[in-house]
């Protein structure tokens, strides 16, 4: 039986790359950062915050074939907007730095965001090398606000430091 390289990987639209390659890790970290955000939904005590979140899983998952296939539309960043836009209104922003994880689903949600964060990182680097379309971009970092958001309407009164 010949064995396999499981040094390699195949992307979205066949082409086999090395596990370590720049796209393999950012495909990776979206996987990653959908792990947690599905952790975070089965914790989260409002029900809005985990409706939100199964959404964004599924939208987790347009954002991690865009490079292949251009799918993350306008009207996916519309939708991100519209949600920050009913999550600000709802909640009130610390005006100084606060300690986040209070209970379960503040940290769960906190290292969903870090993960996020870590992903958008890649994507800028994917997108100065031409793979990855900037609103891929815009969309990581508008989800990083999102959960810091959320983390906030879960979280209710937070202690400053």
């Amino acid at each position: 039986m010949e064995r396999k390289d499981s040094s390699v990987t195949a992307t979205a639209d066949g082409r086999v790359v090395s596990k370590d390659s720049s796209i393999a890790w950012y495909v990776g970290t979206l996987d990653e950062a959908n792990a947690f955000i599905g952790l975070a939904k089965v914790f989260a005590k409002d029900d809005g915050v985990k409706r939100t979140l199964e959404d964004v899983q599924r939208k987790m998952f347009v954002v991690g074939v865009d490079h292949v296939k251009n799918s993350l539309t306008k009207d996916d960043y519309e939708w991100l907007v519209k949600k920050v836009e009913e999550l600000e209104s709802a909640v009130k922003k610390p005006n100084s730095f606060v300690i986040l994880e209070k209970d379960e689903p503040t940290a769960f949600l906190s290292v969903a965001r870090a993960v996020v964060r870590r992903a958008e990182r890649m994507a800028v680097r994917l997108y100065r090398e031409g793979i990855v379309r900037i609103e891929v971009v815009d969309w990581l970092n508008k989800l990083n606000y999102l959960l810091y958001l959320m983390i906030l309407k879960e979280g209710g009164d937070f202690e400053k430091i």
